[in-house]
Formats: C-alpha cells, sequence, structure tokens
C-alpha cells in the first residue's frame, strides 16, 4: 500500500546534526511525534547548520547492515550529498523532502528503510569530491544519492564508477555524466537529459527557420544546455545565431539583452541553473522592451524565479517536461510532498525523480536481499521491469545496459506548459501537439 504520508512507525525519518567540529553528535528524534516538528523543520531548512536526514528505527537492529533483520526489514546505509548551505541549498532541499515525505513508504511497500548519511558539497565541485570520497571510503554506504547539480556530479563520475557503488542521478541533467563506453555502468538517471530536452525544443525554437539564441548558465548545467543544442542545431542543419553566459547572482542582464536584441534573435532558450538568475535576464528583457516570439526554458524556473519577477515576466515563457505536474502520479508527488513537509515542493521536477529513483533502488534490494551486494543490485536496477511514480503511474523497462536514462525523447511523451498570473503552470498540450499546430 502507498501511503500519504508517513507514519510513526520504527522507519520514521530522524535527524542528525553534524556539529562544526565534523565529530557527529547524532540526535535521533521522531519527526512526526515530536512536539517540536515545527520548529526542527525550521531547523531544517535553515542553513547554519550542517543537518542529516535518516530514515531509522531504534534499537541494536537498526545497524545499516544491507541485510534483512529479524523483522525482513533490510536498512540500506544511503549517502547523499548536496548543498546543504550556500545559495544552491534547493537542490539539496527536495532530497530531504522527499525523505521526510516518503521513507515509510518504501519501507512498508518494499521492506527497505534508509539510513541516510548526508555530505554537504555547498555547490562546489572540490567540496563535493571531498564528500563522496568520505561517503566511498570512511562511511561504507551502500548507493549514493547526488549530487543534484550537474557540473558537481561531473567531477566525480570517474571516481564513482571506479567505487562500484550504485549511483543515483535523480537530479543532474548532463548527458557526459555517464560514459557508457564503461561497462558495467553505475550510474543512473531519473530526470531528462539535456540531449533529451534539446531535441524536444530545437524544432520549437528554430520554428519558421527564426533566428536563435541561448543564455546559459556559466556552470555545467549550462554548458552541457549550450553543448547539447550546438549539436542539435548542426545535425539538423541550423546555426545558432548568439550564446551567452550569465554568471549566477549576476545583477543584470542588460548587456546580454541588448546583443540578442541586436543580433535580431527571434528565439530565446534559457539553460539556467536557478530562476533567480532566469528572473534576472526576464527582468533586463522587460526593461529593453525586447520581446521575441519563443522564449523557452528549463524545469529550473520553478526554484525560485517566482519571488523575484513579476506576471508580465512569464506570460510568454514556456517549458517542457516529460512529467505531468497536474494530474496522475507526478502530480500526487508533489502533492504528499506538500502535505508532509508542509511546504511547497522544491524543486518539483527533482522531487518527482527523486521518488522514481529510490522505488528504482529499493526495488533492486528487496529482489536481491543483500544491499551489500552491489553489482547484484546494480544488475537489478538495470534490468526494472516496472518504475512507480506514486499509487498510478509506472514506466515499464527503462533501461539498459547502454542506457541508463528513464525518460525518453519522444515528443508525444512531453509536455508543454505555460504560466498563468498567479505563476501556476497551465498545460499548453504534449510537445507534439505543439510542434504541429503551435502553443
Amino acid at each position: 500500500m502507498w501511503l500519504g504520508s508517513p507514519s510513526t512507525s520504527l522507519g520514521a525519518t530522524c535527524v542528525t546534526a553534524n556539529r562544526e567540529s565534523s565529530q557527529r553528535e547524532e540526535t535521533l528524534m521522531k519527526i512526526w511525534s515530536s512536539p517540536s516538528r515545527s520548529a526542527l523543520k525550521l531547523a531544517a531548512l535553515a542553513t547554519t547548520a550542517s543537518l542529516v536526514l535518516a530514515a531509522c528505527g531504534g534499537g541494536s537492529d537498526d545497524e545499516a547492515s544491507g541485510k534483512a533483520d529479524a523483522d525482513g526489514i533490510i536498512t540500506v546505509k544511503l549517502g547523499v550529498v548536496g548543498p546543504k548551505t550556500g545559495p544552491a541549498s534547493l537542490y539539496y532541499e527536495y532530497m530531504a523532502q522527499d525523505f521526510e515525505a516518503f521513507a515509510d513508504d518504501f519501507e512498508e511497500e518494499y521492506g527497505v528503510r534508509f539510513d541516510v548519511v548526508s555530505e554537504d558539497d555547498q555547490a562546489s565541485p572540490e567540496e563535493t569530491a571531498r564528500a563522496v570520497s568520505k561517503l566511498i571510503n570512511e562511511e561504507g554506504v551502500h548507493a549514493i544519492l547526488g549530487p543534484p547539480l550537474s557540473g558537481n556530479a561531473l567531477q566525480v563520475a570517474d571516481t564513482v564508477q571506479r567505487s562500484g557503488v550504485p549511483w543515483l542521478l535523480a537530479g543532474p541533467n548532463a548527458d557526459e555524466i555517464i560514459n557508457y563506453e564503461t561497462q558495467p555502468n553505475w550510474a543512473f538517471q531519473t530526470n531528462f537529459t539535456n540531449q533529451q530536452i534539446m531535441s524536444i525544443l530545437g524544432e520549437r525554437l528554430w520554428a519558421e527557420d527564426a533566428k536563435v539564441g541561448i543564455v546559459f548558465s556559466g556552470d555545467g548545467f549550462g554548458q552541457s544546455n549550450l553543448d547539447q543544442l550546438k549539436l542539435w542545431a548542426e545535425a539538423n542543419g541550423h546555426e545558432l545565431a548568439v550564446e551567452e553566459t550569465i554568471q549566477p547572482g549576476a545583477a543584470d542582464a542588460n548587456a546580454i539583452v541588448k546583443r540578442l536584441e541586436d543580433a535580431g534573435v527571434e528565439s530565446v532558450f534559457m539553460g539556467i541553473t536557478q530562476g533567480a538568475d532566469t528572473a534576472t535576464v526576464t527582468r533586463s528583457m522587460e526593461q529593453a522592451g525586447y520581446a521575441p516570439a519563443t522564449v523557452m526554458t528549463t524545469g529550473t524556473i520553478l526554484t525560485n524565479y517566482k519571488d523575484v519577477a513579476e506576471p508580465s515576466q512569464w506570460e510568454n515563457i514556456q517549458i517542457v517536461d516529460p512529467r505531468n505536474f497536474l494530474d496522475g502520479g507526478d502530480k500526487w508527488v508533489l502533492d504528499q510532498v506538500q502535505e508532509a513537509t508542509g511546504d511547497a515542493p522544491a524543486i518539483p521536477t527533482n522531487n518527482i525523480s527523486t521518488y522514481a529513483m529510490l522505488d528504482i533502488y529499493a526495488q533492486a534490494v528487496k529482489e536481491v536481499g543483500d544491499a551489500s551486494d552491489k553489482e547484484a543490485v546494480r544488475q537489478a536496477m538495470e534490468d526494472i521491469q516496472t518504475v512507480h511514480i506514486g499509487p498510478d503511474l509506472t514506466i515499464d523497462a527503462p533501461f539498459s545496459a547502454d542506457d541508463h536514462k528513464l525518460y525518453t525523447d519522444d515528443p508525444a511523451t512531453w509536455f508543454t506548459y505555460g504560466f498563468d498570473e498567479d505563476f501556476n503552470l497551465v498545460n499548453l498540450g504534449t510537445a507534439a501537439e505543439c510542434l504541429e499546430s503551435g502553443c
């Protein structure tokens, strides 16, 4: 049975605070039975302390051996790495939200409990390398979830591959993270990749031979967006007219917008990591009176864009995504996060992809019966027959040895969204329908 919110079973979510001295003082508190839950949640969302979310039980049977205990529960030591502190902390928060909302669901459905050991990489590639090394070599984790940012994941891809630890990539989009020439491959992606989204967006951007420009973040995510869009354009006889980089936290994008306008760019794609930086671009576009016919971006706009933008700046923006945020299992995941945590999903796309990834991994562990048998678990993930997203959405047999991506680039299975004046998503039709008749 799939539960709408966590219960107060022995698998209740727990929180462990890391002291600055680097010596952990573990304070296990059952979130759902504690009278100070609201204070605990505020502490979890604050970035002044390094927090660790753990799904744990009680007593000596809680050791994360990876094997079934007397009750048949397999406790997995799961390493989670992401930016708990710093300006990109939303990219850690969505993982924390999913553990708070769904940890008990996977225990009840598959008999798998997650004992989470978390490391703060501060969105720094160097810190990511340190964190991943610690999780593998010191903590001895059974699997690693994260990092959520593409540039950081690229930094540690070879390290994780050599370690022989299942790598759960629920956030990153960069295709370059997984090198399929290396087999067996230990990385699995449940977000769409940049190559996939560019195959969907390319036709829209270059419709009627429009002149196209890109604004991309000066990080791994942005660079991968640029590379994949250029590859698609070259393969399809098009040319990218303007390439502009925006640095994280830039105060304005006036010069960028002027160059787009002066070049006569009619279609703009924004491959930007942070919604706030996307807002900087659209604000400058409005100030300059620059209104290209087509403005497309990615689901990263759902992070912190609305807080710093105005309705007039988003009224013509569209995104495409393989998830149905407004109906079915995808929406169910988002609703449960809201209900369980009391907060909106931090990054809706990644909340959904994290749920899917935990479902895949928990199923594989259940099938193998021992999380310590990492090769068998990896193979079970590769051979998985059905991925469940909520109670009624399934994706059948998504993986093969040279394809560890959950989604495909079939435009009939992608959705096109716009925004109403309150920044609520509006389903404009499938990507295929919008390519055929416009949106």
